[in-house]
Formats: C-alpha cells, structure tokens, sequence
C-alpha cells in the first residue's frame, strides 16, 4: 500500500511539474518570440511600464507613463535594437506636488529639448525653477524575454533629493510589449508629404513617369494597413532611389537646331514675288520657332524645320505683271489695298508723303543674324511720312525666356551724327509696358544700330547693342491707317532670320537665366536632404 502510495504521489508531482512546465512555456515563449522575431525595420511598441526601484508608490505612479504611451522602436538588419520616446513632465505627489524631469538616459542621442518645471527642494514644493529638459530621446535597449529593458537615468528630484543637486543615477525598468507590435508608418507618410509641392513639369516624363508609378504604390501599401515593416522600409528607400533618380528638365542639354537654322537659310529673301496666302503660311512657320528647347522636346524641333521646309516648298509665284494689275492685295489692320501694283519698285529715298509698311527684324548688334530678343518685336514696321521727314514706327511685346519676362522699356536709335536718341513711346498695354515707339529715321540704310533695354534688375537695366534690320525691297504703301496699332497680318519674330544661334549680345540675359535655375536646383537638392 505504500509503495502504491509513493507511486501514486510521484506521478502526481510529475505530472504537476509537466503542467508548471507547460504553463511556463505558454506564457514566456511567445513574449520570447514577439521580441525576437521582429525583422529589421521600425515599430511602433506599447509601453506596458516604466518602474523604479525606489518603493514608493507616489514615484512608481509617476514614472509610470514618463515615456509616453509607446516607443518608437527600429531593428537594424544584425536584431539591434534602439528606442525612441516622448519625455514627459511628471508630478510626484509626496506631502505636495513635485515636479519632475527625466534629465538622462545612458547611452542616449538627445534629439530635441523644451523647458519644463522643475522642483529644486524636498519639504518645499513651492521651491520651482525652469530647466531644459530633453524632449525626444533615442538608446539603445536589450529587452529581455518578457520586453523588460533596464536603463540608467537621472532625474532633476532624485538629484535634488539624494544626490545634493548633483547626478544620482538610479536604475529603472522599462517593459515593452512587442506582441502589440506593429509596422511604423510615419516616417512612409511624412516622405509622401514631403514631396508634394514636386511639379511634373520641372521633370522629364520618364523619370517622373517612374517616380510617380512608385508614388502610388506607397500611397496603396499604407491604405492597405497590413504593411510589414520591411515592406514600409523597402519603400521609404525606393522612393528616395528614385526621387534620386529625377531629371530636371532645365538641366538636359539644348536640343538640336540644326536642322531648323538650315531650313530658314532657305528662305527667299524676297517675298514680294509669291502669293500673299503662301507667305502667311511660311510667316507662321518661322514665328512658330520656339528656341531654348531642351533635348527631351528634339522631335518638337525637328517638326519646327519640317513645317518651315514644307512652307518654302509651298511658295507659289505670284502671276507675272501683265496679267496682275490690282488681283492681289495685301491686307493690313483697317483691310486697306496695297497701294503698290505690279512690279513697282518704291524710291526708298524719295518717298511721298502717305504711310508705308516695311519687314524689319531685331539684329545682332555686329553679326548677321538675329537677337536672341528677336521674337519681342512685330515684323512688320511702318513709316509715316509727312513734309519729307519719315518717321518710322516700331511694334513690341513681352518676352519670356526661363523664369524671366520682360518687355522693351526704352529704345534709343543712333542718329547720323554717331549720338544715340531715345525713341517715342506711342502706345503701352494694360501692364504699362510699351508697345509702340516711333523715332525718326536717320537714314534709309539696311541696318540702323540701336539700343534696347528690357529693364531687367539681375541685368543691371543696361543698354543692350543691336541693330534693326530693315528690308526696303519689300517697302509698300497703305493708306490711312492707325499708325501706333500694328498690322494684323504682321507677325512677332525673326521671319526671314537665316540663324538665330548665336546669343553672345545677351550674355548678361543668359547669365540671368543660369543664375534663376541654380536657385531652383538648389531648393530642390535642400527639399532633398529634408526628405531623408
């Protein structure tokens, strides 16, 4: 019987110590797991608890959520482990309320700090003063199977009441509960948000074709709310790849005007022999040129000498003389007849007295070609004359290049006396720029050098040397007229411009313009570094 007794009590007590064992295991592995098994990335992770060793119950109470509700935890790729917490003001209530401040944390990097309360002496709560305390803290931590991590802290009360106002490191407990764990996404939301003011335009489409792709997939992973920490990190690291990876478009090599410069050496220099209908469609070719266009828009280019090539092919005689006595008619403003009929040549030197259209383009100022500032001025100029004396009238608009625009402020027109004088403003548009100048004409030559100035403050306002071009072969007569307002079938550009590459007259404008995309590059590459 007590054998059986003794058989009987021994299976009990094993059984007994299966089950403590069972029940051990139950509930310490998955805590052992949930702390061990966290891939690399960052969480967020409740804080069950934070304790001191001290056994008063006012100071555990306050301690208690000194950290804040959760930590900021990231693993690195060898399972280091760092936390991030809020560091918040905490009152001990001890015969009076005492204010007090986590002031270090071992091994801690002290990311931001604010001014709290603090009580400078024990028996006396009124005793209070202002510190800095640190208000996001980073440390390592090595938390145990149960999430417990030990740190070593000083706090402004404990140094006041037990070190003599100096550092009294005391030992606390700090208890996370990674089975709570979950993916941090905030670093993910604040990269998004940090790249919204981001324009498509600034960039070439394919590498902001990729970039927005990746976009969209990370806006999809956060609403899905099941993201991985690597995922989340995965992203984070392929957007910035990315962002990276962005082509300014102002940065691309100009593209290629070769080919539009040699289809405008094509261009007759006398236009007078071919149709009016085959001229306004060559006219609007060559005002179509749009220079400054970078390589990501070379078809657009390449297309500009195909249209400009096409409209030369195009041109159509006008019938001969005998048979062309009052058919064609070139139309200005007012719909008025040119006065010139068949191959009449008009004594530029001998003029009548009437009004009198003539092409003329913005010239470099000792190159034949045009100003980079050509497509500022109407093509088509007219000539008032009046007791002999011509005086000639120029039409203008603004000009954009880059970031900078601009409109022709003054005028000044080299007299035949080598002195140089400032041209009439006839009319301005609705923004006070002028549109129309009159001067007058010192002499009938082809070129009449001029000055011109855009009044661009990053210029210096200075006067810029150029020349009009003016060709009197195509010199016609209209009648009355409204002088200051420019022909309707005239054009702004450089039309009859055999090349128009060469801007060195306007090296101050380019520089200009270098100077306004380096401040965008540079606000771009700051944006850049915030966002990582």
């Amino acid at each position: 019987m007590k054998n059986r007794t003794i058989k009987s009590m021994a299976k009990r007590l094993a059984a007994l110590a299966m089950a403590a064992v069972c029940t051990f295991s139950l509930t310490q592995v998955p805590a052992v797991k949930a702390a061990e098994v966290l891939e690399a990335g960052d969480y967020v992770v409740p804080i069950t608890s934070l304790k001191s060793k001290a056994p008063i119950p006012a100071v555990n109470e306050a301690f208690n959520k000194a950290f804040g509700e959760n930590a900021n935890v990231s693993v690195d790729e060898k399972g280091n482990m760092t936390a991030t917490v809020e560091n918040r003001h905490m009152v001990i209530n001890m015969m009076g309320e005492y204010h007090a401040n986590v002031l270090t944390v071992e091994g801690a990097e002290y990311l931001s700090y604010k001014t709290e309360q603090s009580s400078t002496l024990f028996g006396k709560p009124t005793e209070i003063t202002q510190i800095e305390v640190p208000e996001k803290m980073k440390f390592p931590i090595t938390p145990s199977g149960n999430g417990e991590c030990s740190l070593t802290i000083t706090v402004d009360f404990m140094n006041n009441m037990m070190g003599g106002g100096k550092p009294y490191p005391t030992t606390v407990t700090l208890t996370l509960d990674f089975s709570k764990a979950q993916a941090d996404t905030s670093g993910l939301n604040a990269l998004l948000q940090s790249y919204d003011g981001l324009k498509k335009e600034d960039y070439t489409e394919e590498s902001w074709k990729a970039f927005e792709l990746k976009k969209k997939e990370a806006k999809e992973l956060l609403a899905g709310g099941k993201a991985s920490a690597s995922e989340i990190s995965g992203m984070i690291a392929s957007l910035k790849d990315l962002k990276g990876k962005l082509q300014l478009v102002s940065e691309l090599p100009e593209a290629d005007y070769s080919k539009v410069d040699a289809a405008i050496a094509t261009v007759p220099k006398d236009l007078t022999k071919y149709t009016d209908g085959t001229v306004k469609t060559l006219e609007n070719a060559l005002q179509a040129v749009i220079r400054g266009l970078k390589q990501n828009e070379q078809d657009k280019v390449n297309q500009m000498a195909a249209n400009i090539e096409a409209a030369v092919k195009g041109l159509k005689k006008k019938p001969t003389s005998d048979n062309n006595t009052n058919n064609g008619t070139n139309n200005d403003t007012n719909s008025q007849p040119n006065l010139n009929t068949g191959n009449t040549t008009l004594d530029k030197n001998n003029l009548k007295d009437g009004i009198y259209e003539v092409p003329v383009w913005l010239w470099h100022a000792t190159k034949n070609q045009a100003s980079m500032a050509a497509q500022s001025l109407n093509n088509t100029a007219r000539i008032v004359v009046k007791n002999g004396v011509k005086t000639m009238y120029i039409y203008t608009k603004s000009m954009k290049y880059g970031n900078i625009e601009a409109s022709l402020q003054e005028l000044k027109v080299e007299g035949a006396d080598g002195k140089y004088i400032s041209a009439k403003v006839e009319e301005r548009d609705a923004a006070g720029n002028p549109v129309c100048f009159s001067f007058t004409l010192p002499h009938t030559k082809e070129y009449l050098n001029v000055k011109v100035n855009p009044h661009v403050a990053i210029m210096g306002n200075q006067d810029i040397d150029a020349r009009f071009r003016i060709n009197y072969s195509s010199l016609k007569q209209v009648s009355s007229v409204q002088v200051t307002k420019p022909s309707a079938q005239s054009s702004y550009g450089a039309s009859n411009a055999p090349k128009t590459a060469d801007y060195s007259n306007y090296s101050a404008l380019l520089l200009a313009m270098l100077l306004s995309a380096a401040a965008s590059v540079a606000t771009l590459v700051y944006r850049k570094r915030q966002a990582r």
